[in-house]
Formats: C-alpha cells, structure tokens, sequence
C-alpha cells in the first residue's frame, strides 16, 4: 500500500477554481516549484531534501494543500506518523474533499495500528471519487486485517476492474483467495502478479508458499531460489532473506 506522492492531485488542485486559499500567498509560484522540487527528491530517495523543501513552500503559500499532504508523506516515510497525521488533517481542513490526503491518512493510521480509522478514511476517499484504484486496494488489506476476507476479495475485484494490470491487487488478491483455502485461484493472481512484474520478490514468495501448500514441492524451491536472487542483500532484507532460506531448507 502506497503513500500517494501525488503529482497529478497537485496540478488539479492548483489550476481547478474552488481551491482553499485563504489569506493570498506571498508567492504562489514560487511555492509550486518547491513543491515540485521536493516531489523529485523524494523520488530520488532524499527524504530530508524533500521536506525542507516542502517545508519552504508552506513559509511561502502556508494554505497549499499538497504541500502539506507531501510533507505527512515524507515525514510518514521517516517513521513520524503523529507529525504526517498532523500534517494530513491540515490538509484536509483546507480541502475536505482532497481525495489523497484521505487515502494517506488512512495509511498513516493503518501504519499505527488503527484499522477503524483507517477504514473510514478509505471510504471516505472513495465516496468522493469511486474510480480511484488506491483506495480499493488498501481498503481490500485493512478488511483482510479485521477478518473481513470476502470484503477484502470484493474491494480487490473492483481494484482490477479499473486497472487490470494493478500487481499490488493481484497479489494480495491471491493472498485472500489463499486464506479462504482457494489456492488454486491464488496461484493464478500471483502467476498474474508475476507476469505483469518479472521483478517482484513478494510475489514469487507468495507463488513459492501457495505452491508449496499444493505439494509442489519443485515448483515452490524454484520461486523461493528466486525471491533470493531477487531480494537486495542489505540490512533491511536480512530478516525476509533468513526466512526464504528456512523455507528452502524444509523443502529439502
């Protein structure tokens, strides 16, 4: 599930009339181009880079709505969750109809553990826009989490429906057929997973433990030998690496 950087809602809000403004900004340009600047740093992986500079559009346009749901992206991403939480409910004073900044705070929520919180702000993003993918799909992982596996099967079919090709969907589609004991159908969302994203360990891991449910025993050393090959040898994949090689080993 993905934060939404948002590039795409930041233009809409920015040339579309009705926009929250407030007071006039000291220079609504100039804002814009930090906030643009920041998104491409966050892209290149420079946290810190991109929140001074959303940090620096907020001193100059204190009421621009993206700014503010960038930076509680940038500081959710460096484990800040109260100050991004802070940061999304600004945003959504702003613009109560911002359809990401709801997402992101259902995200923020989910990463503190609060389903229910999470949930509503789901819905809420997809009562204001149904077509949104996002949503759907992170609404699918947080009833998966509450138990609600057939709710979670219907918001990943609606996630597919408006994009077929969406591999998050597929997989974790796979992963409720799965719990539901239909690992015939998981093995085809994460076959599908695979197909569209040659290069995603977590759904040849996936494809690995639901072929090995199956008895397939050659099948599953196959994708576990490739999760390995896939997964970057670097410290924050130590735990996931030892366990692939476990499950290697019980298959021996």
């Amino acid at each position: 599930m993905q934060l939404w950087l948002g590039r795409v809602f930041l233009i809409l809000c920015v040339t579309a009339t009705g926009c929250p403004t407030g007071s006039e900004p000291q220079n609504p340009d100039e804002a814009q181009i930090h906030v643009n600047q920041g998104l491409d740093l966050r892209g290149e992986g420079d946290v810190d880079g991109a929140i001074a500079e959303f940090r620096t559009a907020l001193r100059l346009d204190p009421n621009h709505v993206n700014a503010h749901m960038n930076l509680g992206v940038a500081l959710a991403t460096k484990g800040d969750l109260d100050a991004a939480i802070a940061e999304f409910h600004t945003a959504l004073r702003l613009d109560p109809n911002h359809v990401a900044s709801h997402n992101n705070l259902g995200i923020a929520f989910r990463m503190k553990g609060d389903w229910d919180g999470a949930i509503a702000e789901y819905r809420t993003a997809l009562r204001l826009d149904p077509n949104q993918v996002d949503p759907h799909n992170n609404l699918g992982a947080a009833l998966g989490a509450k138990g609600d596996w057939d709710g979670a099967i219907a918001e990943y079919h609606t996630a597919l429906r408006l994009d077929p090709n969406y591999v998050n969907a597929h997989r974790n589609l796979g992963v409720a057929l799965g719990t539901k004991g239909d690992w015939d159908g998981a093995i085809a969302e994460f076959r599908t997973a695979i197909r569209l994203d040659p290069t995603s360990s977590r759904a040849h891991h996936s494809l690995a433990i639901a072929l090995r449910m199956q008895g397939m025993k050659a099948e599953a050393k196959d994708e576990f030998t490739t999760v390995l090959r896939l997964l970057p040898d670097t410290p924050a994949n130590q735990k996931e690496i030892g366990m692939v090689r476990q499950q290697l080993r019980e298959l021996e």
